[in-house]
């Protein structure tokens, strides 16, 4: 009995040790830690090629009457910025912009790559794409571009974990997010996906019908960067 009592003890003592950030928590929004954005010293420099790289956000609908909804791919060419490659690699760090009046909507190759087999009309396209600009959503008139920059890599060179700082029209939040990620002399590309809440970042998802049909509040992001050496240093 003394060695279960013992051994439950420290059992209770290792889960009260402070432990570093797992990938429990990827794509959970959270709010601002005391972590600092540092872009390295004597790291090599890479530009987002912008024309390479694309954003994609799927947003499904919810609510009663969800099956008279669509589903919609929103994205494009819109994410540029600077990526610093440390002698450690861990050390490295980017600084993201995504362009948020240059988002699209619903291109046919896009909603096939998703398997959706409708496709909207151009009056429900132009809908969705002016309430995505809206005040009530991401209000691209007072923000007009989503900021992301990193706070910390882990994990295998393969597919490690990034710890991010997202602005979003105004509201500031932090994610863990799984990358696959390729580097060679003079490039560097990442790929992922993370799901996240629309009021995580004080956004109301749209709805009519008191509710009835609505845009669900949880949405999937796709993206893939493509950094291109640019022979400067930081």
């Amino acid at each position: 009995m003394k060695a279960l009592l013992a051994i439950m003890l420290i059992v209770v003592l290792i889960g009260c040790q402070g432990q570093p950030r797992s990938s429990v928590d990827t794509g959970k929004a959270r709010e601002i830690s005391e972590l600092n954005f540092e872009w390295p010293d004597n790291a090599r420099e890479f530009v987002i090629d912008q024309s390479a790289s694309e954003l994609r956000i799927v947003v499904f609908p919810a609510g009663a009457l969800a099956r008279l909804g669509h589903s919609h791919v929103i994205g494009g060419p819109v994410i540029s910025g600077r990526v610093a490659l440390a002698e450690s690699w861990q050390d490295s760090a980017l600084h993201v912009t995504v362009d948020v009046e240059g988002l699209q909507v619903d291109r046919p190759e896009w909603r096939r790559d998703e398997g959706f087999k409708r496709d909207p009309s151009e009056s429900a396209i132009e809908g969705t794409r002016e309430n995505l600009l809206s005040p009530a959503v991401l209000d691209v008139a007072s923000h007009p571009v989503i900021e992301i920059e990193s706070l910390g890599l882990r994990g295998p060179r393969w597919q490690p974990d990034i710890d991010l700082r997202i602005r979003l029209r105004g509201v500031t939040r932090e994610l863990t997010v799984p990358i696959a990620l390729g580097m060679s002399d003079d490039r560097i590309s990442a790929t992922g996906q993370l799901s996240l809440r629309q009021s995580d970042f004080g956004m109301t998802p749209f709805s009519v019908a008191g509710g009835q049909l609505a845009v669900a509040d949880q949405i999937l992001l796709r993206f893939r960067i493509v950094a291109t050496a640019s022979g400067r240093r930081p």
